[in-house]
């Protein structure tokens, strides 16, 4: 299951604000995990992003050398 970046802050923000654990779906998350939460949120919001581009805004040139 693709976790959404709403999901993601949900999360943090939940365990941040004195919640100990939160659930999404069948995963589990404690204060411990806040650090792989962030980097799940980075995850989805570059997956995000990626999706939203045409193909053409997917490609990066590099520089020409002479």
């Amino acid at each position: 299951m693709a976790l959404t970046v709403s999901q993601l802050d949900a999360a943090i923000a939940a365990v941040i604000d004195g919640g100990q654990s939160y659930t999404i779906g069948d995963q589990q998350f404690t204060r411990a995990n806040l650090e792989y939460l962030k980097q799940l949120r980075k995850d989805a919001i570059a997956t995000e992003r990626a999706e939203g581009k045409t193909m053409f805004q997917r490609v990066r040139f590099g520089s020409v050398s002479s």
